[in-house]
């Protein structure tokens, strides 16, 4: 697990907020928090240009040509091997708005879907997925879910440019990912019971989105793809549910509650601000609590754009692609792999651990079919993405986290011989 990788993962905004009330409490969970984290012009050639649109090829790296071909409904198909969890999103996806209207676009930087007309009356009417607050307009175009999570295609216009901060990958030198990334702050629930809005109200803790990566079409227009990780939305649910029942979470194992998505629910996303950080920074005094060392951290300054985007959006799930393998297996000193399920963008293991264990302790590697480390999906760090690897076969393995990180340094070669448990896996 390559540490650059991590260091390119977003910190949420709360984050920054717990490192100014206390360092020490940060000091001490480093190691935890450390997994979290883990991270033009073109020429006016009129024949060329033509040939070029017609075979597609200067699409994905220039933007005016891009900005003028269709895009809302498009979305996946353009990012989507571009942000840290790549798939292949644009098979089988919902396509909620689509705008294939390219002479519509004219000159216009800008993309909004056009309302749509009533069946009944045939009267024009706000689409509802598409919403307009503090200068933004963000459309919801497309959707592809799968057992594990759930991907949404958003298209965000400013009625005036976005800075040129927030264009990282074309502005900021050492920029390492090809994507950009806008920080969100949000609510989100389901039509679930469980996972309603009046069991995961603002504020209460349970993960919610809180970014989205992607590409600038232009000074206007950013385009990209927000991962909902459903496991951790019905962790959060079950852990909320059994703990409320019991009073203690110390019950969960003998009394726990499980929370199913169903095929079809609706999925609720309330975005309050849309923001990311400047290339300009502030600096702040800080204190160690343990050397007493005065500390100077740089802070860098935000852009933010309030509003109300609130969103409901009907989703159809994908549970016929799923492959769970059961292993069911431990070592003598009872850790081990449960199961190991798989779908059509990523790929996890259930790690099984003896009673008192933390999981925070030990890490899951998953190899492709080469002995290959697949790489971890977005943020989820162990949960690994399929995308271009071939993962008929794959080789789990259990190994303690301090020893994976200090010493095997993510050496695939000494993964099997300092492994604690490993397991080989085929699926269909």
């Amino acid at each position: 697990m390559q540490n650059d990788k991590f260091d390119a993962i977003p910190i949420p905004e709360e984050l920054n907020h717990a490192v100014r009330d206390g360092i020490k409490e940060g000091l001490r969970q480093r190691k935890t928090l450390h997994r979290k984290r883990t991270f033009s012009r073109y020429s006016a050639v009129a024949a060329g240009i033509l040939a070029a649109l017609c075979a597609g090829v200067l699409l994905a790296s220039n933007p005016v040509l891009a900005a003028k071909l269709p895009l809302v409904g498009h979305i996946f198909s353009r990012i989507q091997e571009k942000v840290s969890y790549k798939g292949n999103f644009s098979d089988d996806a919902e396509i909620y708005i689509e705008d294939d209207d390219a002479k519509g676009l004219s000159d216009s930087k800008t993309h909004t879907a056009k309302a749509k007309a009533d069946p009944l009356s045939g009267e024009q009417t706000e689409n509802p997925l598409v919403q307009t607050s503090g200068g933004l307009t963000v459309t919801v175009s497309e959707a592809n879910c799968s057992t594990q999570a759930l991907y949404l295609a958003l298209c965000i216009e400013n009625k005036e440019a976005f800075p040129a901060d927030f264009i990282k990958t074309k502005n900021m030198d050492g920029y390492l990912p090809d994507y950009d990334t806008l920080s969100l702050e949000t609510n989100s629930y389901y039509d679930v019971p469980g996972l309603t809005q009046k069991d995961r109200p603002g504020g209460g803790g349970h993960p919610t989105p809180y970014y989205i990566e992607g590409q600038f079409v232009d000074d206007h227009t950013f385009t990209g793809i927000i991962r909902v990780s459903l496991d951790e939305d019905l962790r959060s649910s079950e852990i909320a549910t059994n703990t409320s029942a019991s009073g203690t979470d110390t019950a969960l194992a003998g009394n726990a509650q499980t929370t199913v998505l169903p095929a079809e629910f609706t999925y609720y996303l309330e975005i309050s601000d849309i923001y990311a950080d400047l290339l300009q920074y502030e600096e702040m005094q800080a204190t160690d609590p343990e050397t007493h060392e005065q500390l100077t951290l740089s802070e860098p300054l935000k852009k933010h754009y309030k509003g109300k985007w609130n969103f409901a959006i009907p989703i159809s799930m994908n549970k016929d692609d799923a492959q769970i393998v059961n292993i069911n297996r431990k070592n003598e000193n009872g850790v081990g792999i449960g199961s190991v399920e798989k779908t059509n963008f990523e790929i996890k293991a259930e790690l099984l651990l003896p009673e008192g264990a933390q999981p925070y302790d030990y890490i899951v590697i998953i190899c492709d079919a080469n002995g290959k480390r697949l790489e971890s999906q977005g943020n989820a760090v162990e949960v690994f993405s399929t995308f271009g690897r071939d993962t008929k076969t794959v080789y789990v393995y259990v190994c303690d986290y301090i020893k994976y990180m200090d010493e095997l340094k993510g050496d695939n070669r000494k993964l099997s011989e300092n492994a604690l448990f490993e397991t080989e896996v085929h699926f269909k």
